[in-house]
């Protein structure tokens, strides 16, 4: 179980009014400056400590520092392939620019991809096969169908022969 340091509330809301950073006042306590930050957290809901964030003044001598900003994994573009002299294809062109991880990621999931293609090719047969079943089933309908047609128009004649049916 973690240890509790004895903290006195009080003193360090005194301290955080005095514009003591969190970090200075864990180190006095021997806490985490998380530890603090909460109890700062808690003064400022309850409105003991107004809500003011301290930034680091920055002296008229000092240059201000200059952050430029470089995006992460800025990919290198990638030369177009020239195609061989005897091609009749045209070549290639590359869409988008991508890194070496990302193509290399997505030659992992074609890989993958290719694993399912027997499932697919055994669920295209078996869809096929209930396809080819379902047609045979229609044709044996439709030849009972073409029967039973032929003899209510034999079954109508029989019983009366002055009526000439059209069917």
């Amino acid at each position: 179980m973690a240890r509790k340091a004895i903290v006195d509330r009080e003193t360090v809301l005194q301290l955080l009014r005095e514009g003591k950073t969190s970090q200075v006042i864990a180190d006095q306590y021997g806490v985490s400056r998380q530890a603090i930050d909460l109890y700062r957290k808690q003064f400022v809901q309850s409105g003991l400590l107004p809500e003011t964030r301290t930034t680091r003044p920055i002296t008229a001598g000092e240059p201000k520092p200059v952050i430029q900003y470089t995006p992460p994994n800025t990919p290198e573009p990638v030369p177009e392939p020239k195609p061989p002299p005897h091609s009749t294809t045209p070549p290639l062109k590359a869409t988008t620019n991508l890194s070496l991880d990302q193509m290399v990621d997505l030659v992992i999931q074609a890989f993958s991809a290719l694993k399912h293609v027997p499932e697919l090719e055994a669920e295209m047969a078996e869809t096929r096969k209930n396809y080819e079943s379902a047609l045979q089933q229609i044709e044996q309908l439709r030849i009972r169908e073409q029967k039973r047609q032929e003899q209510e128009a034999r079954w109508i004649h029989a019983q009366s022969p002055g009526i000439v049916t059209d069917k």
